[in-house]
């Protein structure tokens, strides 16, 4: 599996819901999308090609995280702007959002399980503070929102709140339905072939005489 950097630059963000330290791509998301992940799908998505598109959208989570698929990260969550900085800059960007990686030499029908690692958190309210840091999996800790043409918005859960927003990512290439493997062309047996060669040749000589 190989893993390279898409065109795309840092994304107009803005923050949604009701967390001034949230930030998310205003170009796919708003606040009534973000409403739909809590009954969003829970199957596992899977790759229809050999490559994947990733793009992340934003979180509103306080602790920083990183993305990963089958070992390599793919993003950092709060690049730019950390928790502490948000709660005094309300104008900071996280410089990764907006910007996509490329999963390439992936087997059709390879099991979209992405890694989410989240680390600890000291600051902020009881209820945001974690700590240790702590892995999360797409097949477990999140929901996607069909967007139509193999493109799917996938949150992850990294709370309490069933919310399953607190990080966003477009999947493009992917599928909630695991795509059936080529049916092999069936051989004809040697024999079979022999025989038929064989009585071609007769009915020719046959025709012949």
């Amino acid at each position: 599996m190989t893993v390279t950097e898409a065109e795309g630059d840092t994304a107009a963000q803005a923050p949604m819901g009701s967390s001034s330290y949230s930030r998310f791509d205003t170009d796919w998301l708003s606040d009534a999308t973000l409403a739909l992940f809590a009954t969003g799908g829970t199957s596992p998505l899977f790759a229809t090609s050999s490559t994947v598109e990733v793009r992340y959208l934003g979180t509103q989570a306080t602790r920083e995280a990183s993305l990963s698929f089958q070992g390599p990260a793919l993003f950092d969550t709060r690049s730019g702007c950390n928790f502490a900085t948000a709660l005094v800059d309300e104008f900071c960007l996280i410089d990764s959002i907006g910007t996509a990686r490329t999963l390439g030499d992936l087997a059709t029908g390879t099991t979209l399980d992405f890694t989410l690692t989240a680390q600890p958190q000291p600051l902020g309210s009881p209820i945001d503070q974690r700590a240790s840091a702590e892995s999360f999996s797409s097949l477990a800790s999140a929901r996607w929102i069909d967007l139509g043409g193999g493109q799917y918005l996938l949150g992850f859960e990294e709370g309490n709140d069933a919310s399953y927003n607190d990080m966003v990512f477009l999947v493009s290439g992917a599928t909630a339905t695991l795509p059936s493997p080529a049916l092999p062309v069936p051989e004809l047996p040697t024999g079979w072939l022999l025989a038929a060669g064989l009585a071609a040749l007769a009915w020719r000589h046959h025709t012949r005489r």
